[in-house]
């Protein structure tokens, strides 16, 4: 248990990479974080992609328990298709067809229902954000709204009201949308309902790497407004007659690495005699592909002879960057295929997890504006491009994320090495509450934000290496007690290991 606090905001913001907050990028968050707490050492899950981290923000568990496997994914059932995540009829799409359990854990709509307690989500994001931050929150009464999508919203009077005092569009808002999203929950929300637990998530520094590439002006510029927003918030803050009953979490899904290379895993598997597709609707079709920097292989029918020379034609490409199969016995560390880890090693074991995963090669070359991390990537269909930024894998870049605390409950002026991750926001948010977690919560309280330094006597580090074949596959973890922290993965003799995350309390170096 932890200092308590009678409400909770998290602010969101999508995509953001510590080491790149400073005085002159965002000197709001920078100010949070020097008067607050900062954690240097925070990760996201893998695959570290938008939907599959933000459903472990809110249900505290990594993909094998909650079942979304990052942005798309495959399930052996009767339908030969990937499962979507990007709009919110993908969601509701998939969990009728697997009969009400897309999602295998319990979420915070949930969770704070049965606590008679009010979840409300604003985004300014995509349509599927506000489905994984609010998973059926319609069901269990609670509040979204979506600035850019506004039909996804909930329920519909709060929604109809939303839409008539802030004058939003029926079509949506194509710019603004941060500030807008802060406007609503001001003026809509806060007042007329006052949430127990609020969440505003905001894609516009997401959305800007991706396009425009770390470090550009495209990118700095929405920082800036982002961190414009943390400053309004703060203000308003300042205000509330209740303030000191408030805690203040600012976090971030995931980093960004430059694009330096781009590949096709399928249609290079193709040329190499393979059968594979994006599908398994062709009855010729062995090995079905999901895309992305982590490119997941499932088979039509299991055959470890066909996997193992599927695996050594990538492990002979340059942009093989380590490989991942299920766990050979339980609890241990190796894949059922030799120079393979576990699956379970980086939370994405379970009865979802594909035959095989690749995490696609990275390295240190810097973008055009000199920002460090690269790798290839596999684009799908998504129109991405070589020097636009990129996330899913196991680059330090890419699991690094910004989590920075102030307020109710929360320490001052606190920086802390120790290893935490998104998975452990909503079990900390709860307890900051006094409710209970649910079993299938995986992540810790974070204690050490309220000044509780003895638990970094607890933390250590190791490097875990497969064996047998070439190219081994390597992670670097932290350890806390019996807690895995993923630090870094790859092939042995390519890790980074000098992100810094000290932004928000100091310049990047």
């Amino acid at each position: 248990m932890i200092c308590k606090a009678k409400k909770v905001i998290i602010l969101g913001i999508d995509g953001l990479r510590p080491d790149m907050v400073n005085e002159w990028t965002m000197p709001n968050l920078t100010e949070l974080g020097r008067k607050g707490t900062w954690s240097k050492n925070h990760k996201t899950v893998f695959p570290s992609e938008t939907r599959g981290a933000l459903t472990a923000l809110v249900t505290g568990a990594h993909a094998e328990t909650n079942g979304i496997f990052g942005n798309q994914f495959y399930i052996r059932d009767t339908d030969p298709n990937q499962i979507f995540t990007e709009t919110t009829h993908d969601w509701y799409a998939a969990d009728n067809r697997l009969k009400g359990q897309l999602v295998t854990a319990t979420s915070l709509a949930k969770v704070l229902r049965d606590a008679e307690k009010k979840l409300a989500v604003i985004t300014s994001s995509g349509p599927g954000a506000l489905s994984a931050l609010n998973w059926q929150g319609d069901k269990y009464g609670q509040i979204g709204f979506n600035v850019k999508h506004p039909q996804t919203s909930f329920p519909h009077d709060f929604a109809a009201r939303a839409h008539r005092n802030l004058k939003i569009p029926a079509g949506g808002l194509s710019v603004d949308g941060p500030k807008t999203a802060l406007k609503l929950f001001q003026k809509e929300v806060w007042p007329h309902h006052r949430p127990d637990v609020s969440i505003l998530w905001f894609t516009e520094v997401d959305s800007a790497t991706h396009l425009y590439g770390l470090g550009s002006p495209e990118h700095y510029d929405r920082m800036r407004l982002c961190d414009d927003v943390v400053g309004e918030f703060l203000s308003w803050h300042s205000l509330q007659p209740d303030r000191d009953e408030i805690s203040i979490f600012v976090v971030s899904d995931h980093g960004h690495i430059t694009i330096s290379g781009l590949v096709s895993v399928a249609e290079e598997l193709r040329k190499a005699g393979f059968a594979a597709d994006s599908s398994f609707e062709d009855n010729a079709t062995d090995l079905l592909l999901r895309p992305g920097r982590a490119a997941g292989i499932w088979m039509r029918r299991f055959d470890p002879v066909l996997l193992g020379d599927v695996l050594s034609f990538l492990t002979e490409q340059e942009w093989f960057g380590g490989a991942f199969t299920r766990a050979i016995e339980p609890g241990g560390p190796d894949g059922i295929l030799a120079n393979t880890l576990a699956l379970e090693l980086i939370g994405a074991g379970g009865p979802r997890a594909p035959d095989l995963c690749v995490n696609l090669a990275a390295g240190l070359s810097v973008s055009a504006a000199g920002i460090r991390g690269s790798a290839y990537y596999d684009a799908g269909d998504y129109d991405l491009r070589l020097g636009g930024g990129t996330h899913g894998g196991l680059h330090a870049a890419e699991l690094s994320s910004v989590l920075a605390t102030y307020g109710a409950g929360q320490a001052k002026g606190l920086i802390t090495d120790a290893p935490s991750s998104i998975t452990d926001i909503a079990p900390t948010v709860l307890s900051i509450l006094g409710i209970p977690c649910p079993a299938s919560m995986s992540g810790r309280i974070l204690r050490e934000l309220t000044d509780d330094r003895s638990i970094l006597s607890e933390v250590t580090s190791k490097r875990i290496r497969s064996s047998g074949g070439i190219k081994p596959t390597v992670l670097s973890v932290s350890k806390l007690g019996d807690r895995m922290y993923l630090n870094e993965g790859g092939v042995e003799g390519t890790m980074s290991h000098d992100i810094t995350t000290s932004g928000g309390v100091g310049a990047v170096q």
